[in-house]
């Protein structure tokens, strides 16, 4: 007969296969595209997962809690991504990627192209040379279709136009449009006034319902003629609590505030989580 500490040992282990099931269970595909903006302070990183599970992780943060958080929301057994994405080389888009590229199989890199002296943007392409990884250039002219009916949109940069003059940093920003069965997700990276602008020239299409806002709501951003274009239903603005920039700015709150958008911060609220039919 089985000692009452013995018995209270497999309770305890059968508890654990319950909950570790149950865990598991949660997190497969729910048949909607999901959208996680990561709670990651002063810096963006924003994880998609399609309706047949496929993942696509858009910037990787400051720091390594992207990491943490994909193992929150990741099947455990779950070591692959799909597509991911780094919109330009800034140091609270790329910290985590490093990383990411030693823990996980990747798949496909979608990148500006621009050229960068950064030391970890050298190393990071230096081993997805070396996984043999697939690099996708963002090429306006070309779009990703991502299979279950969803389609990424590329709207920015424009080989065309940034060969014409020399682009800030920020204004080099992938910027797309995740199409969607129902709803468009705008995705805007760092982009400032000056990429808005040459966006708006070329006439591209802007709809969505959900707008991912540029550069943590910093002012030079998120131009009124940019918002009217977008039309979205909804702004989520990733920025640190008490940063040091002041993000978002007040200015880009009011204007929100003047166009009725309902605005998210992860700021308030931690990550911010969307379910898409």
């Amino acid at each position: 007969m089985a000692s009452l500490p013995l018995r209270w040992i497999a309770c305890v282990a059968a508890c654990l296969c319950v909950f570790l099931v149950w865990r598991e269970v949660t997190r497969l595909p729910s048949g909607e595209l999901s959208l996680y903006v990561l709670d990651v302070g002063q810096g963006d990183a924003l994880l998609m997962e399609t309706p047949s599970g496929k993942q696509i992780l858009v910037d990787g943060g400051p720091d390594l809690s992207t990491l943490e958080h994909l193992g929150k929301l990741l099947p455990f057994f779950d070591r692959s991504i799909d597509l991911l994405v780094l919109t330009h080389p800034h140091e609270d888009h790329i910290a985590s990627f490093p990383a990411l590229l030693a823990r996980y199989d990747i798949s496909n890199v979608l990148l500006a192209g621009t050229a960068s002296t950064g030391g970890r943007y050298a190393w990071m392409l230096d081993e997805i040379a070396k996984q043999n990884i697939s690099v996708l250039v963002a090429d306006a002219k070309k779009d990703l279709d991502l299979g279950d009916g969803i389609v990424l949109d590329v709207l920015w940069p424009g080989v065309e136009e940034l060969a014409k003059r020399e682009w800030d940093t920020n204004d080099t920003s992938v910027a797309v449009r995740v199409l969607g069965a129902s709803k468009r997700i705008l995705l805007t990276g760092d982009i400032e006034e000056g990429a808005e602008n040459a966006i708006l020239k070329r006439g591209i299409d802007l709809k969505a319902e959900v707008l991912k806002v540029a550069h943590h709501g910093s002012r030079t951003s998120s131009t009124e003629g940019f918002l009217s274009a977008a039309g979205p239903e909804v702004a989520l603005i990733s920025a640190g609590r008490e940063n040091k920039f002041g993000h978002p700015h007040s200015e880009i709150m009011d204007r929100f505030t003047a166009t009725q958008i309902p605005v998210r911060l992860t700021a308030e609220e931690g990550t911010i989580s969307l379910k898409i039919p």
